[in-house]
């Protein structure tokens, strides 16, 4: 199949570097003129394992091309829009799929189906059809199919999850022949067979993406608030989650204490759904909750950090390990190693950060000013009063704390993530606080502090007493 895939972000690249390795022919189509010119030079815009090889063979076999537009007469079977879809404050927007669209629609040829990726607001799906069906009728010809086909893939393993799907939900936003629907299911001819291929409304798919993101956003909060019982009562998370984890019905996966959900996904769809359902008079209480707690979680970091340097953060030296939301990416989207670095600010410490994606490629981000980026472990540890673990690389779960020990001021960390061995860190002389956690200590017990941005945390506190 020859298929056009708009928008060479996270998505839409692995989703074209995919394609092209199963043989089609993909035109990645990138209107930023910076990142177009990196691809064609064989630079990558984003890290994500497994991706850079992937694309270098679909353009060294002739599968794969970047291009700034799709030009007239340049026939695909298949149009897939990848466009981002949220304004970077919790909301939506959808103007870029609307241009998206506009620019293509009236140059697709008959028998084409357009495919979106992009997550979309619910309640965008009847102005869309509206779009696709007005921009078609301009021209004379006939109508085209209008599909969704939510992506399910996480940043991090994006590429197996692309290449090897658990489900490939289609949803039919226009398709009353079944044309678009056969077309997907062509897309997808390499998967195995055994592969749920679920085809719905394309109501239902959109809100079957929304609504996996936030049952995950759910079970991380869920986790959250047990680990303040597990403080309260003398029990330890890790324990009590394990032992949950082995219910079929509730599973290991997102079960787990720390410092909480970040990225481009989780926070913004929490919050879209709380706002969104704000403005049209509904209530999303649990929803509401979550987000809450989870926004808490970041300022009990913090107090976390205040409690093992002493008592206060003024002049003290916070070492972070990790910026990045999560492990194998360099995604920086709401990463909570952001709003930390600048609530420890904000309380007078001086904060040093090294995270083991590139420093270079860190740095070039829009990050705090203050915050101070260094090139190793060392360098961020070496005389700092207190450490904190952000994100759980392997080369952070792997130190050797007895070094550590001798590197810092005051020997401590604060597990964020729960992902250290509190045995190996109390071994080696140091103090240890993580989130739910009994290790030889007084269960840590910090009072909770509305975000100042969260209008929604003092109706769940009162709905709680």
């Amino acid at each position: 199949m020859r298929i056009a895939v708009f928008g060479m972000g996270y998505v839409g690249l692995v989703s074209a570097a995919g394609l092209a390795s199963w043989g089609h022919e993909v035109i990645g189509v990138e209107v930023a003129r910076a990142r177009l010119e990196a691809l064609r030079a064989g630079r990558l815009p984003i890290y994500e394992p497994g991706l850079s090889s992937l694309v270098a063979t679909g353009v060294a076999e002739g599968h794969l091309r970047f291009v700034s537009e799709l030009k007239p007469g340049q026939g695909v079977d298949i149009a897939i829009i990848a466009v981002g879809t949220h304004d970077g404050d919790g909301g939506w927007q959808t103007q870029p799929i609307e241009s998206c669209l506009s620019a293509i629609v009236p140059n697709l040829d008959d028998g084409a189906a357009i495919v979106i990726r992009s997550t979309l607001p619910p309640a965008f799906l009847p102005a869309l059809r509206t779009l696709v069906a007005a921009k078609r009728a301009a021209t004379g010809r006939g109508p085209v199919p209008l599909m969704v086909n939510p992506e399910f893939t996480k940043e991090g393993t994006a590429v197996s999850d692309f290449l090897h799907p658990d489900r490939i939900v289609v949803g039919q936003i226009d398709d009353p022949a079944g044309l678009g629907t056969q077309c997907v299911r062509e897309m997808y001819h390499a998967i195995p067979e055994t592969t749920p291929f679920l085809v719905m409304a394309g109501e239902d798919a959109v809100l079957a993406k929304l609504g996996a993101n936030l049952f995950l956003a759910t079970k991380i909060s869920f986790a959250n608030e047990l680990a303040l019982l597990c403080e309260a009562y003398g029990a330890d998370v890790t324990s009590v989650v394990g032992a949950m984890g082995h219910d079929d019905r509730i599973g290991p996966k997102f079960l787990k204490a720390g410092i909480g959900f970040g990225g481009s996904c989780l926070p913004h769809q929490v919050t879209m759904t709380v706002r969104e359902a704000r403005l049209d008079g509904r209530s999303t209480p649990l929803f509401a909750a979550v987000e809450s707690i989870n926004d808490q979680r970041r300022y009990d970091f913090v107090d976390r950090l205040r409690d093992a340097a002493g008592g206060t953060l003024e002049g003290r030296t916070v070492a972070l390990l990790g910026l990045t939301f999560k492990p194998n990416t360099d995604d920086l989207r709401d990463a909570p190693s952001l709003t930390i670095a600048e609530a420890a600010m904000a309380a007078g410490a001086r904060v040093v950060a090294y995270d083991p994606m590139a420093p270079a490629r860190i740095r070039a981000a829009s990050l705090l000013p203050g915050l101070e980026i260094v090139d190793s472990v060392e360098a961020a540890l070496r005389d700092a009063d207190v450490a904190g673990l952000v994100t759980e690389w392997p080369e952070f779960i792997g130190l050797d704390w007895a070094e550590v020990a001798e590197w810092m001021r005051i020997p401590a960390v604060v597990d964020g993530r729960n992902a250290l061995d509190p045995d190996a860190v109390l071994a080696a002389g140091m103090s240890y606080i993580g989130f739910g956690r009994q290790v030889g200590r007084v269960a840590v017990a910090t009072t909770r502090r509305a975000a100042p941005w969260n209008d929604q945390l003092e109706w769940a506190s009162a709905a709680a007493d």
